[in-house]
């Protein structure tokens, strides 16, 4: 039998040329919510008190990335159906479905995460009046990428028509103490794709936010 010729050196020669081994720690979200979700109270709040830095009074995506404890990349897996010929059953691609995303997010004292993706759903599907809304004035957009060591990104996913379907329960206690509260969300869209260039959107926009602070 016919052994490739490998040994530890051609084995680091490709771990070199490949940017070594992916780390799971190190990725990136961003997203911007839908206009909706803006909050009128904290817009008014910081006017009054002479506060008008434009990150402050709405929504800073950034704080969703940042937020952000464990995230999913999506999978995707082809669907088949049964085709025989010859008394031969083969399979034949017939379409496609991808995987939900889920992210955890650790809450902050304001309850900030829970709040938005609440009133996120509450602008997809009015509770109160039991109504249903637009799906094209409830959605947003979302980037997901892994980055390498200098924090640049090596793989990117884009996110089209993302909506918020699940917002998990938060469990208390008294015994909670020195617990940092979580929430995980799980978010629907309507296709996945690979972007090459939102990296270098990201970080022109990334440096543009910081223009503000």
């Amino acid at each position: 039998m016919a052994t490739l010729d490998a040994n530890i050196d051609t084995f680091k020669a490709m771990m070199s040329r490949r940017s070594g081994l992916a780390q799971a720690n190190r990725y990136a979200v961003f997203m911007n919510l839908p206009l909706i979700s803006i909050n009128p109270g904290t817009i008014l709040t910081n006017l009054i008190s002479g506060n008008r830095n434009p990150l402050q009074l709405f929504n800073d995506p950034r704080d969703i990335g940042m937020l952000a404890e464990i995230v999913s990349l999506p999978g995707r897996t082809i669907q088949t159906a049964e085709y025989a010929t010859n008394m031969k059953v083969r399979k034949m691609p017939q379409g496609y479905v991808s995987d939900d995303v889920t992210i955890t997010f650790l809450l902050t004292g304001d309850m900030y995460i829970k709040n938005i993706m609440e009133q996120w759903q509450e602008s997809l599907v009015d509770t109160s009046r039991k109504a249903q809304k637009y799906k094209k004035d409830g959605v947003s957009d979302m980037l997901i990428q892994t980055l390498n060591k200098e924090n640049n990104a090596n793989y990117t996913i884009k996110l089209k028509n993302v909506f918020p379907t699940s917002v998990s329960q938060i469990d208390l206690g008294n015994n909670n103490e020195n617990t940092i509260t979580r929430v995980s969300v799980t978010f629907a869209y309507d296709d996945w794709t690979r972007d090459n260039v939102s990296g270098a959107l990201l970080g022109a926009g990334q440096r543009l936010l910081e223009k503000f602070i």
